[in-house]
């Protein structure tokens, strides 16, 4: 009987879980499908795929090797390093990045809900603050930075004309950061027992992996991501 060569067994990569493990590579703490719920009894108002937190003096490895910290994607995420960075994440599969209605509808007054939830604001500054996230994507104060960030398969013009300060995350330049991350610490990242399912399977995939394109065009591949 012929055996399936090893590098190929891992059957499915959930993309949430691929973003999820993008941010939290680059120091997120995150809530999963943060649901906003509904005023009075009936279905939910919407849920943000994620909700990412990120502190300004994140140093992974200071103490072990100070000329050798970590490099987070600085540029794609366009990280701070002076503010508490939140951010509220849409995602899409197979699609370019989308905001969707219930984080542009100002009437609907959903980010004002995760606003009060989440409890990053003074209940007297939250219309300001969502008032800047409806408008431009974000909302910026001398600590604070709160921010809409759209991943899919393909950069969207119009996420560029309308809100050109909201980050496009594209899924093979997210992989292609997971690899550099996995290939050049592999040493440090060898035990990941404590992961999760989804962690250990995409480490798996990088370790059987025979270069970056390699892992990329698999991952994509198990993702169920296809050539726009």
């Amino acid at each position: 009987m012929n055996r399936v060569p090893e590098r190929r067994v891992v059957e499915h990569l959930d993309p949430e879980n691929v973003a999820y493990w993008y941010f939290r590579l680059n120091g997120f703490l995150q809530i999963e499908n943060f649901v906003v719920h509904p005023e009075r009894r009936g279905g939910q108002r919407t849920d943000a795929d994620l909700l990412a937190v990120r502190f300004p003096f994140r140093a992974e490895r200071l103490f072990d090797d100070p000329n050798d910290i970590m490099a987070d994607d600085v540029q794609q995420l366009a990280l701070s390093d002076d503010l508490i960075d939140i951010a509220i994440a849409e995602v899409k599969t197979n699609q370019p990045c989308t905001l969707n209605g219930p984080w542009t509808r100002q009437d609907r007054q959903n980010v004002h809900r995760v606003l009060a939830a989440i409890g990053c604001l003074p209940a007297d500054r939250i219309e300001a603050a969502a008032a800047d996230i409806y408008r431009a994507g974000f909302h910026r104060s001398d600590t604070l930075r709160i921010r809409l960030v759209a991943v899919g398969r393909d950069r969207s013009e119009g996420i560029a004309a309308a809100y050109p300060e909201v980050a496009q995350l594209l899924w093979a330049e997210m992989l292609a950061f997971i690899w550099d991350r996995f290939h050049r610490y592999r040493q440090q990242k060898t035990q990941v027992d404590q992961w999760d399912p989804e962690g250990r399977k995409i480490k798996r995939l990088a370790d059987r992996s025979n270069d970056a394109a390699d892992f990329i065009g698999h991952a994509l591949h198990l993702m169920g991501v296809r050539n726009g």
